[in-house]
């Protein structure tokens, strides 16, 4: 069904089918049958079945209506090795917001969970991968340890949006915007969008609190 009301064209004037959330929100487009947000950061493609797969080769549903995705709460996991990613491509006009539908029965929309973004309050805790670690506080400081003492550093950070701005303090660039690409609860991918070009991205995991060993025995020996 590759109607007009589907079909727009990209700043390249490249013909791309536009996505909804099932909320009415414009959440992205198809271009070349691969799946890009509304920024045009690729999201994964979809097969000749009409099955839509994510980035990482995960199952992500089924195309529903040409602009439409719907997972089965009933299938299993499936996966299939990742594609070569794409250029980033350009977006169309995002076109206005649709009236909410229903998702169909026994299904959920898979663009929910792949494109939520994080709350400031969400992003309050210690993140941490490998190499480093960050801990965003509620007072709005920050503090950035890494491997390598010249990487830790402190200063103070917000949201907006999907930036994530830390003024770090005593460096050579100091306000500093990392792009939220994708936000899962406890993952966080960052991508530092430095003044003369983009750093590749990073993941970064919630690191839970380890309990106090002295305040537990303590505890103990009270009861």
């Amino acid at each position: 069904m590759e109607a007009y009301d589907f079909n727009f064209l990209n700043s390249d004037q490249e013909p791309c089918t536009v996505v909804f959330k099932w909320t009415g929100i414009y959440a992205g487009f198809f271009k070349n049958d691969r799946l890009f947000d509304r920024f045009g950061r690729y999201l994964g493609w979809r097969d000749a079945q009409g099955s839509v797969w994510k980035y990482d080769g995960t199952w992500l549903g089924h195309l529903v209506e040409q602009s439409y995705l719907a997972r089965d709460l009933r299938a299993l996991p499936q996966r299939r090795p990742p594609q070569v990613p794409p250029v980033p491509a350009r977006p169309p006009m995002p076109p206005a917001p649709r009236v909410a539908q229903v998702v169909r029965a026994g299904c959920r929309d898979p663009l929910e969970a792949l494109l939520r973004m994080p709350t400031s309050e969400e992003l309050i805790g210690e993140w941490g991968s490998d190499d480093e670690s960050l801990r965003l506080s509620e007072d709005g400081s920050f503090q950035w340890t890494g491997m390598e003492p010249a990487t830790d550093a402190i200063g103070r950070w917000e949201l907006h949006g999907q930036e994530l701005l830390l003024g770090w303090e005593s460096v050579e660039e100091p306000e500093r915007t990392y792009w939220v690409i994708e936000f899962g609860g406890d993952s966080l991918l960052l991508r530092w969008m430095r003044k003369t070009g983009r750093s590749l991205p990073f993941w970064l995991y919630r690191r839970t609190a380890q309990p106090n060993i002295q305040e537990a025995a303590d505890e103990s020996q009270a009861t």
